[in-house]
């Protein structure tokens, strides 16, 4: 009997899943069938099957990390090293007949795209350089291995008193995506991007030699590095900035009503260095209305001042940008957040994909009984899609990011509304220094300088989710779109974040980011006919907006 009960629980939820996550019946007929199909069935499937392995997948992650603090391996990082020097060996042995590139399939990394041009090419196997190898605290750095995930990183640092000096949000994200690719937080409009927090990067270059790099001993390399992907060798290890920290954040709410408003109060808050806040960002809910999110580190509230404690990321709590949107109405207010419950404040809702894909995923009695599982993994969202799906999700679905200088927010805001209509927007204030001939990937125009500094505020701007237009059953032009977002960015010396899908030829691509230090490098350790441009790594799959 209990057997009989429980089975038609499940069914009874296995039904509601289909018909309360469906959006099928809003898709044009345009799409495949293949991907309307996907559509319908997408949520239970996420449900029941993709968050469960996701909850499996972070506790075997806390188990391995659990019995190392316990074993006593003898593999050093010198030996994990070894096997990439190794396979390099072999390829040089072999003639170098084939381009090489990591084994890591594309489904693993944070970009959107699915399928790779590696199928050629010889994979360098490095899932094993997953540890983290130093704390030094005289020095306030953390050394660690490519693999090692922010979460993971939080879990060892915070009880210590410790973050990064930019710890990204996401908790899958790993150490070497974010510094060879970009990263960022709600400090960087006072640190700037991950990469100014990096002292040194180690890497294995197509020769086996292992080199180590900061901005003295070679600081064309050093500046060439970040965003660069990969394109100039392999990172085997990367030391990072410290930061001292407080067990709490002090966030305060400040909701603006006009684009101008935002705009104008962005500008202060990330130029003035009087007032500006330890952590800064925004949230959009329409093309008027917003939330400021300002934040400072504090000890532990006291007396009266105890009630305003918030752990937002329980599993059973509202998401945080839905218990953000709430300051719309309240008006300006403070509250005390727990500083792990921050550092990751979006990991649960991925930012606000999660209710795209599950609608009902931040009602109560599902946050309740399910939200303890925790979020999908990205990468398996990925392994589930096909050719198919792939492709028809890039003319029904926006991942876009403008990194557009902060005087433009007004401009960008009401470009977004028409080009995607998809709310929230997020906002992070950026610092980019002008390095002039070591500015790197990044390589500022002057007009976008604060007077008398060497930095320039821009402002990330992304957009997640579905479009107005496809919500409505009608046809969203993405490759018309995006491409004029990408012109109108190049136009005012803004950037795209490219693990996003572009739209963009290779010629408008290497007009937008300056590849003079990455070609220089690539040229120099004689990677240029072996490893890939960024440009050909990054670029969507052939035949996908073709």
């Amino acid at each position: 009997m209990i057997g009989l009960i429980l089975f038609t629980i499940f069914a009874c939820f296995f039904i509601f899943c289909i018909i309360a996550g469906s959006d099928a019946k809003t898709l044009s007929k345009d799409f495949p069938w293949q991907f309307r199909m996907a559509a319908r069935f997408r949520t239970p499937v996420l449900v029941f099957i993709v968050i469960p392995l996701s909850f499996c997948i972070k506790l075997g992650r806390s188990i391995r990390d659990f019995v190392r603090s316990y074993s006593n391996s003898n593999e050093s990082h010198v030996d994990r090293v070894a096997k990439i020097q190794q396979q390099l060996k072999e390829w040089n042995a072999g003639g170098r007949k084939q381009k090489f590139r990591t084994a890591r399939p594309n489904w693993a990394s944070m970009s959107t795209k699915l399928g790779s041009n590696k199928g050629s090419c010889f994979g360098i196997k490095t899932s094993h350089l997953n540890h983290i190898l130093q704390i030094d605290r005289t020095k306030m750095t953390l050394t660690g291995e490519p693999g090692v995930t922010m979460g993971e990183i939080t879990e060892l640092l915070l009880p210590q008193g410790l973050a990064l000096l930019v710890q990204v949000e996401m908790e899958s994200i790993t150490l070497g995506g974010v510094a060879m690719g970009f990263g960022m937080e709600t400090n960087s409009h006072r640190v700037g991007f991950f990469q100014e927090s990096v002292v040194e990067y180690e890497l294995v270059t197509c020769d086996g030699e292992v080199k180590r790099v900061d901005a003295k001993n070679d600081p064309e390399l050093f500046y060439a590095l970040p965003w660069s992907c990969g394109t100039i060798g392999f990172l085997t290890s990367v030391t990072v900035k410290l930061a001292e920290i407080k067990p709490f954040v002090r966030v305060t709410y400040i909701p603006t009503y006009s684009a101008k408003e935002l705009t104008q109060k962005m500008v202060e808050l990330s130029t003035n260095e009087k007032v500006s806040p330890a952590f800064l960002e925004a949230t959009a809910y329409s093309k008027n209305k917003a939330v400021i999110q300002c934040g400072n580190f504090v000890d532990e509230p006291k007396g009266s001042e105890a009630q305003k404690i918030n752990g937002i990321n329980y599993w059973f709590k509202p998401f945080y940008y839905k218990w953000v949107e709430t300051f719309l109405e309240k008006g300006e207010s403070y509250e005390y957040i727990p500083i792990k419950h921050y550092y990751h404040r979006f990991t649960r809702s991925i930012f606000w994909e999660i209710e795209d894909m599950i609608p009902f995923s931040n009602n109560p009695f599902y946050r309740f009984f399910w939200g303890w599982l925790g979020p999908p993994e990205v990468s398996l969202l990925k392994l589930f899609q096909g050719p198919v799906i792939r492709k028809s999700a890039i003319y029904a679905h926006v991942v876009q990011e403008s990194i557009v200088p902060v005087r433009k927010i007004e401009t960008c805001v009401e470009k977004f509304d028409q080009w995607y209509g998809v709310y929230p927007l997020l906002l992070f204030p950026l610092r980019i220094y002008d390095r002039k001939e070591l500015s790197g990937f990044l390589n500022p125009h002057s007009k976008n300088i604060e007077p008398g500094k060497n930095w320039g505020i821009w402002v990330d701007i992304g957009a997640y989710g579905t479009p107005r237009l496809v919500k409505q059953g009608k046809k969203w032009d993405a490759k018309k779109v995006i491409r004029e977002m990408e012109d109108w960015t190049r136009e005012i010396g803004g950037f795209q974040a490219f693990y996003t899908d572009l739209f963009q030829t290779k010629k408008e691509f290497r007009d937008m980011f300056d590849h003079s230090l990455s070609d220089k490098c690539r040229e120099r350790f004689g990677v240029t006919t072996f490893l890939p441009e960024i440009y050909d790594k990054v670029k969507p799959e052939a035949g996908l907006i073709d």
